[in-house]
């Protein structure tokens, strides 16, 4: 599979699923199927943030670029911002597309107000830098493309399914309560689907107990998993693949 074929599939196959599964749900709720369009799109972009991400950096570990890089006056932390730049353009495609198949498959979608936009903005962009990060521990110890391509995305997708499509179908998740407002994949799918689907009674859907996480405190929880990925990702990139030392 060449690179372009691959790209294009990995971007697809969010909304693949949604589509698929659309075709299984005639007759649920609107609310309901926007809720899991919702949870599927975040599934794409941190499909997206894992095995892109991953991909390409194994491949220049792979390929032996970064003796090079370590040659040139290049700036290890702008090395990693434009690798996570790409990522989250290419995630905002993923999750958009997704979205559009929720509509075609009978879900809806409106922002409850002027306030919901920076939250919502916010928690796509701290979900996309913290699964790019998480991916670059894996990538860098592993040096195997191969870890990139199969196992680090198997992450994420555990982390969909495991948790009822990341928290909105709660009677699918092994886990409950609490957590699922904690959780790194959770937390930003259910304040996601609290500001961009028009519904109330979330018990009556499935996606409570628990109660939506509306709060200030769960968009600082975001801001603090992204920041301490970044924290991490900068140190492995700067002492293990630029050979400078723990932080620049």
């Amino acid at each position: 599979m060449n690179s372009w074929t691959m790209l294009l599939t990995v971007l697809a196959l969010p909304a693949g699923l949604q589509l698929f599964y659309g075709v299984l749900w005639e007759g649920v709720p609107t609310a309901m199927i926007s809720s899991a369009a919702v949870g599927t799109a975040v599934f794409g972009a941190m499909y997206i943030c894992l095995y892109i991400f991953g991909y390409l950096l194994a491949g220049d570990l792979e390929d032996r670029r970064y003796a090079a890089y370590r040659s040139m006056p290049l700036s290890p932390s702008a090395d990693l911002s434009g690798r996570m730049l790409a990522g989250i353009v290419l995630a905002a495609v993923a999750f958009v597309l997704t979205i559009l198949a929720g509509v075609v498959t009978g879900g809806s979608f409106a922002i409850r107000g002027l306030a919901s936009v920076p939250v919502v903005v916010l928690a796509f962009l701290l979900t996309c830098i913290f699964w790019m990060i998480v991916a670059v521990p894996f990538v860098v110890y592993a040096k195997n493309e191969r870890v990139a391509e199969y196992a680090v995305p198997l992450i994420g997708m555990l982390g969909y399914m495991g948790t009822g499509f990341n928290g909105v179908m709660v009677d699918l998740a092994p886990i409950e309560g609490e957590i699922l407002n904690y959780l790194p994949n959770t937390l930003p799918t259910r304040l996601l689907v609290y500001h961009l689907v028009p519904a109330d009674d979330w018990v009556e859907l499935g996606v409570a107990p628990p109660a939506m996480p509306t709060g200030p405190e769960y968009v600082l929880l975001m801001v603090v998993y992204a920041v301490l990925a970044v924290v991490v990702g900068t140190m492995i990139v700067n002492k293990v693949l630029y050979k400078r030392g723990w932080w620049p």
